[in-house]
């Protein structure tokens, strides 16, 4: 009894100073996975929204909640140019192929923008995963993210994709549809 009462009075007071004006905590990422990846010469198509690079992807070493490796072949990424005058921008549309150390398949796609620098490129945006596979269906609705950053050179990319969750309520209200449940 004594702990739900502390959690209740912390609850309370931390929703009477709260200095946000918000409703919910920021949610809660952990890593999902990392991705050490290799592409391959980029090929520009002239379409009429513009220039789009066709980027594939040549093979990458995927480690976490599974060990696995990306598909050659299938997997590649389209960018287009996004117009600003604070520097070099596209927009990143990644489509995968994983394949597990089990032979098992899933699905993956990453949307996002990326940013450029005279010596390398950064990127954030959202994940989406499908799959069928035993004990992994659950990422079919989980919300996900992710991070890259890659090197000029032939040095290879990085992408880490991490799995949201919700932080709550700053009011500590309970989220009932909350999934996993908080």
């Amino acid at each position: 009894m004594l702990p739900k009462f502390l959690i209740l009075l912390a609850c309370s007071a931390t929703g009477a100073f709260a200095t946000t004006k918000g409703v919910f905590n920021p949610p809660k990422g952990t890593s999902f996975l990392t991705i050490d990846y290799r592409v391959g010469f980029p090929m520009n198509v002239t379409t009429p929204g513009g220039l789009i690079a066709a980027v594939p992807i040549g093979s990458g070493t995927i480690k976490g909640r599974f060990n696995g490796h990306i598909v050659q072949n299938v997997s590649s990424s389209q960018e287009a140019e996004l117009v600003s005058d604070k520097g070099v921008f596209t927009t990143f549309d990644a489509r995968y192929l994983f394949e597990n150390d089990d032979g098992e398949r899933i699905l993956a796609t990453v949307l996002g923008a990326t940013s450029y620098s005279s010596k390398d490129l950064h990127g954030l945006g959202t994940a989406t995963l499908r799959t069928s596979i035993k004990g992994l269906e659950w990422v079919n609705t989980a919300m996900f993210v992710a991070e890259w950053h890659g090197r000029y050179g032939g040095r290879g990319a990085d992408i880490e994709i991490f799995e949201l969750t919700t932080g709550g309520r700053i009011d500590c209200e309970p989220i009932h549809a909350a999934f996993p449940p908080s």
